[in-house]
């Protein structure tokens, strides 16, 4: 599903009003009937919903949610930001509409017309719909824009945001000054960049995409690049985990695993467990020497390959033979879970990148080692995927974490396009960035991934399925897509975020495989 940018929005809207001939009133009509529509299927009446309404088209579609709440008996006060007088177009005849069959709009000027905040009772539940500014809105709300969104967001009431929260942009998801925080977003035609961004991702709650009569072809039909893609499970091909019954584990490849330093043998373990759980067919571990024995007594299933080492018990330079030889007969290879930042050991994956082709996942100490050297990176003869948490990212380009996290896609597809290869920028709302200027944003994942090792867990994820022979892309896409899916599932099991850690997303890959599997059979 493609995710959009307001500008993006926009055309698609302008080419419905104006090339295919949707007056812009029926599109407000069809947007605001959905929400109200959505709100009945959950809440039904008796309710009290208070409505908060903009002078522009936000405000429309809240006023055409107004009426149709109202003619299904709710108990509605409607506010309007502003006096009547000022409201525009299409959301003008709908405030003359609203008021014509009796719905009392109130004007707030100032915060002597706030309502005051009421508790839910015993009958009615209380509702509070956000309608106060579009998708079109850009940096803080002031005056009192942000004095409504304060007591919205003070008020213990369902919060429904239409189209996207007040205070959030809708091209990145960052906030500036305050923002309503939503517990459901009602979107219109298509889900927005900045309802599964960060920070916007905390405001939006849960997001729900109505349709409002814009065509389903239009991108394609009007040939329009839109690069932002929601990750969903429908966009992977049936059968991605089928084996033949003459299948052996060297029909499912070999994956070499450099991880590992002393203190940091954790990071090695769930890099290859992680690998192992997705069907790769053999897993080496290429570890220092003197870690070696620790290796083999934690990792049953794993082969281990003691390599050279330093006397502070990280890879060597001296190991690049050793490894040279190994990875001949594997089929994949990943550098960097607790590899360490020593200054040989950076020399060592400096070397590799130099020498390789093997598909390879870089990550962690891997992309340390070559901070600012985009063409160290962008030379390397093979498929690779780079995976950054954002400090990673902007030490590599040298920016702020904040300068990343403010416009996640753009940082993902800034670096995709300088090396060449394919990026998986973690984080909420996981960007996977490819050369050719296209991405996708996850949608699976929750916030009790934010624990040491799932990170780790997901690179092994990533190398497994290119030792197995998928494709670049797809083993970004699928392992960022199974591993949050996983994470699901265990908070299900546990019944709490705080509770996950690491292995459980290990132990739940095999039932999010299921799951993926189960849309197909």
């Amino acid at each position: 599903m493609k995710l959009l940018k307001s500008d993006e929005m926009q055309r698609l809207d302008d080419i419905s009003i104006n090339k295919i001939g949707i007056p812009g009133s029926v599109l407000m009509e069809n947007a605001g009937r959905a929400v109200a529509e959505f709100i009945k299927e959950n809440w039904p009446p008796p309710c009290c919903v208070y409505i908060f309404c903009g002078s522009g088209n936000n405000g429309g579609d809240g006023l055409v949610v107004a009426r149709h709440l109202y003619n299904k008996g709710y108990n509605l006060r409607v506010f309007l930001t502003g006096v009547k007088e000022k409201i525009a177009q299409d959301a003008a005849i709908n405030l003359k509409i609203a008021s014509n069959v009796g719905i009392s709009i109130e004007e707030i000027t100032s915060s002597e017309h706030l309502p005051a905040r009421e508790k839910k009772s015993g009958r009615e539940e209380v509702l509070l719909v956000d309608a106060l500014l579009g998708t079109g809105a850009k940096g803080a709300p002031r005056g009192i824009f942000a004095q409504i969104i304060e007591l919205i967001n003070g008020w213990e009431a369902v919060k429904i945001a239409v189209d996207l929260p007040s205070g959030v942009d809708a091209d990145t998801g960052e906030v500036v000054g305050k923002a309503v925080k939503a517990d459901w977003t009602v979107t219109f035609a298509y889900p927005k960049r900045g309802l599964y961004l960060y920070p916007g991702i905390d405001y939006s709650g849960k997001v729900r995409v109505v349709d409002i009569g814009i065509p389903s072809d239009i991108i394609e039909r009007e040939k329009i690049h839109i690069p932002a893609n929601l990750l969903l499970s429908e966009d992977f091909p049936p059968r991605l985990f089928h084996r033949c019954a003459s299948s052996h584990k060297g029909t499912f490849g070999h994956l070499f695993v450099l991880a590992g330093s002393c203190g940091l043998t954790g990071a090695a373990t769930l890099t290859c467990m992680g690998s192992l759980r997705v069907g790769t067919g053999l897993v080496t571990l290429g570890i220092p020497v003197s870690l070696n024995s620790i290796m083999e007594a934690k990792l049953t299933e794993v082969m281990t390959l003691p390599l050279s080492e330093t006397d502070k018990k990280a890879l060597s330079c001296e190991a690049f033979k050793e490894i040279s030889h190994f990875a001949s007969k594997c089929q994949a290879l990943i550098v960097g879970p607790g590899l360490s930042r020593s200054p040989q050991t950076q020399e060592l994956i400096r070397q590799i990148l130099r020498s390789f082709k093997l598909p390879l996942v870089l990550d962690a100490d891997g992309i340390n080692a070559l901070t600012g050297d985009l063409g160290i990176i962008s030379n390397y003869e093979g498929a690779m995927v780079i995976t950054p948490h954002p400090g990673e990212l902007a030490r590599f380009v040298g920016t702020s974490v904040a300068q990343v996290q403010k416009d996640r896609i753009k940082a993902a597809l800034a670096l995709a396009s300088g090396t060449g290869k394919v990026v998986v920028l973690k984080g909420a709302g996981t960007v996977i960035a490819s050369p050719q200027g296209l991405c996708w944003v996850n949608t699976t994942g929750n916030a009790g991934m934010a624990s040491g090792g799932t990170g780790d867990v997901l690179t092994g994820v990533i190398g497994g399925f290119l030792a197995q022979g998928m494709d670049v892309l797809t083993s970004a896409k699928l392992g960022v897509y199974l591993h949050g899916l996983a994470a699901d599932l265990a908070v299900k099991k546990q019944g709490g975020l705080t509770l996950l850690i690491a292995q459980d997303i290990i132990e739940n890959l095999v039932f999010a495989i299921r799951s993926l599997n189960n849309e197909y059979y």
